[in-house]
């Protein structure tokens, strides 16, 4: 996948659409394929466009009315997100949360865990708790060390090292325009 990811906007190091792809490169596509709706619809669109359908990253720009240099830059965010999932390690969402609630007494760590499993966000899992980012910074970290001492946990520590190593990578960042107007706080 990072061969994908050139400077150049054409597609010279990819087999043609006449071309059959190598076992390797078709099980790639399908765990790429697999993560797809896990990443924002905009980076999902361009990967399939780019990579699925081999279109170029100037005729994407033109289709969705930017610039190429954009394309590049969604495209490498995208497969930052994707690598991302792919090594994520896998465990049964349900059966998590029922493991956490045995080993954890407190209801919010149980719901840190999840939330920053689920969005790699701080601050989006601090909104939905109503706490602040540093509490659920602090309480992550702190329930990573306490599992850590507990037998049958250490898959789940492996997860949340994963979810620690990125985090906020599943968070879609927006832009400001130039036109957007500004906003001023005076307290």
């Amino acid at each position: 996948m990072e061969r994908m990811f050139s400077t150049y906007d054409g597609l010279d190091s990819y087999p043609s659409a006449h071309e059959e792809l190598s076992d390797e490169s078709k099980v790639e596509m399908a765990q790429v394929d697999a993560v797809l709706d896990q990443i924002p619809p905009r980076e999902a669109d361009f990967v399939e466009l780019y990579f699925f359908q081999r279109i170029r990253q100037t005729v994407i720009a033109e289709l969705f009315g930017i610039t190429q240099p954009t394309v590049h830059y969604r495209l490498q965010r995208a497969a930052e997100r994707i690598r991302y999932l792919i090594d994520m390690p896998k465990v049964d969402p349900e059966s998590m949360e029922r493991d956490l609630r045995g080993v954890l007494s407190d209801e919010k760590d149980v719901r840190i865990m999840l939330g920053m499993v689920r969005t790699t966000c701080q601050s989006d899992v601090a909104q939905e708790l109503g706490v602040t980012q540093g509490f659920v910074r602090h309480r992550f970290f702190r329930t990573i060390d306490r599992l850590r001492g507990m037998s049958g946990m250490g898959t789940y520590v492996d997860l949340f090292e994963h979810v620690a190593g990125h985090t906020n990578i599943l968070k879609e960042t927006h832009r400001s325009k130039w036109d957007d107007p500004l906003v001023y706080v005076i307290a």
